[in-house]
């Protein structure tokens, strides 16, 4: 069959058409809510926790699953400080030149631009079991804020007509909010940093666990002094004692009386944490006599199980100077406070020998302080010894 030139361009933009629906069109469309959220005509919604403050501004907290970071994921502060650390920045990508570029402190540190920071501080709640078990995280826009916990729950009653409602008590407290300083110093060969390009990337995680492993610590056993007031320090956790020298476990009822105590304060526990001695003896646990495994109860099966070593074993209990704790709650109810302002210092010159043995000196620093919103969700079983 014969075509004109205009029927032959007719029918080759039908076809193109046709190829374009068929094979391109379901890999290009975009949702309408997508659509809005990159025109920048969709509001985020918040999620989890959100905090108000005094002056009406809502500070949004973030759950285990939520990221601080929302740039890149080809993006490494780890090749980042090893660049500034070798003045050899050949291997960073425009948006990491870019962050390499900012924050020059007066000493020669590295203020670390917004997006430098949220990427190590998710770094360090990915590590975090206390992060891992449900807590929160808030941005602190200032060193000090101010939050209120319920300590007491209001109850509810019947009353006849004309009768009068019974007052109850719903307690509220004040959570101060204070910004106290962590950090981490580690060293390094420059002939480490210049022969090994994943040296910076190991670097930044080196810094993250150590970060982490300190978050966890203090939101369990801190003091209050010059440090955040961990779970092992707070008044209104519910306690479960071994025995006045401690006493081993040999079932699952320490377990269950915990979850029960959370579930007497209108808690739900979610998780618990020991340490890893703790976690294997449950886990090596007899049924009798017989080698088979002994059952866990449903209250333990329900419990989202996290070990770490910032949990000691060599506690005094009585006589015993083997103790060891486990922390049984809703860790939704623990949140940190963080500073989004991260600042990382290196020096070829500080510390004793430091320029002589042709190393580096790194110092990471941030600001956070942790809160503890309802108490009572939580049992402290204290005192276990090993068999």
């Amino acid at each position: 069959m014969k075509m004109t030139q205009k029927e032959l361009d007719n029918y080759v933009v039908k076809k193109a058409k046709e190829l374009f629906e068929k094979m391109i069109k379901p890999y290009t469309t975009i949702d309408p809510k997508d659509r809005a959220k990159l025109l920048g005509l969709e509001e985020e919604k918040p999620t989890g926790l959100v905090f108000e403050d005094r002056e009406g501004r809502k500070h949004k907290a973030y759950g285990p699953k939520e990221k601080l970071f929302s740039g890149d994921s080809d993006f490494s502060v780890g090749k980042i400080l090893r660049a500034k650390i070798l003045g050899d920045f050949s291997d960073l990508n425009d948006t990491e030149m870019k962050s390499a570029g900012e924050g020059i402190g007066a000493l020669g540190g590295w203020l670390v631009p917004t997006e430098v920071s949220a990427k190590v501080i998710d770094m360090a709640r990915n590590l975090a079991c206390v992060m891992q078990a449900g807590a929160y995280t808030m941005i602190m826009p200032t060193p000090e804020m101010r939050l209120v916990k319920i300590t007491g729950d209001p109850s509810a009653y019947w009353v006849a007509e004309h009768g009068e409602i019974a007052e109850s008590d719903w307690t509220l407290e004040p959570v101060n909010l204070k910004a106290m300083t962590i950090g981490v110093l580690v060293r390094s060969s420059l002939e480490l940093l210049e022969d090994a390009k994943n040296a910076g990337s190991a670097l930044q995680g080196a810094m993250a666990k150590a970060l982490a492993l300190e978050m966890d610590r203090v939101a369990l056993l801190g003091t209050g002094t010059n440090e955040p007031r961990g779970l092992d320090n707070c008044d209104g956790v519910n306690l479960i004692s071994k025995g006045v020298d401690g006493g081993t476990i040999t079932n699952y009822d320490d377990f269950s009386n915990a979850v029960e105590d959370v579930a007497d304060n209108n808690g739900i526990a979610g998780a618990v944490i020991f340490a890893p001695r703790t976690f294997y003896t449950l886990d090596r646990l007899k049924e009798g006599t017989t080698l088979a495994p002994l059952p866990a109860p449903e209250s333990y099966k329900n419990l989202k199980n996290f070990s770490t070593n910032q949990i000691g074993i060599a506690d005094t209990q009585g006589t015993a100077t083997n103790a060891s704790k486990a922390f049984v709650g809703d860790y939704k109810n623990i949140l940190y406070g963080i500073r989004k302002a991260l600042e990382i210092e290196f020096s070829r010159t500080a510390g004793q020998k430091t320029f002589a043995k042709c190393e580096a000196l790194i110092r990471c620093r941030m600001r956070l302080d942790i809160a503890v919103l309802r108490e009572n969700h939580f049992t402290k079983i204290e005192g276990i010894i090993p068999a």
